[in-house]
């Protein structure tokens, strides 16, 4: 079992953490560690309210979506063999979203399309794209 102390841009609030959940979380729950906690609010009338942890979530698991946008449809159908060979190596979890401009279409690929974001596929996607044209969406976290 842990009590921790959760601080963001607004506050702090204590958390506690459960054994169970403490020992299926707990390679996250270090100092400094950027995480998402999500549980139920224990309010008491003399005390601080306290968080009951219910998961844990580093900022590195959560889903990102990312968006390459195109001038039309036909710039993409002559690109897309060049593009998948661009992202076949970074193989992951992350959707990939196709947008075209002119015909304001989008088109999101297979999930065996799926690809992890890193900083190096960025940079190439950045170098033949533009930063004008690739962007990484951060995805809310349902569950």
């Amino acid at each position: 079992m842990a009590f921790l102390t959760i601080e963001d841009l607004v506050g702090t609030v204590e958390v506690v953490v459960f054994p169970k959940d403490y020992e299926k979380n707990q390679s996250f729950l270090t100092e400094d560690e950027k995480i998402f906690v999500k549980g139920r609010v224990s309010e008491e009338d003399d005390a601080p309210s306290k968080l009951i942890c219910e998961s844990v979530i580093p900022f590195e698991r959560t889903k990102k979506e990312l968006w390459i946008q195109y001038a039309d449809k036909l710039q993409y159908q002559e690109d897309e063999a060049r593009l998948f060979d661009l992202l076949k190596e970074f193989e992951g979890d992350d959707e990939v979203v196709i947008y075209c401009r002119s015909e304001r279409a989008v088109k999101r690929l297979p999930a065996e399309r799926n690809i992890r974001i890193e900083p190096v596929l960025l940079g190439r996607l950045y170098n033949s794209y533009g930063e004008a044209c690739v962007k990484v969406v951060e995805k809310t976290i349902d569950s």
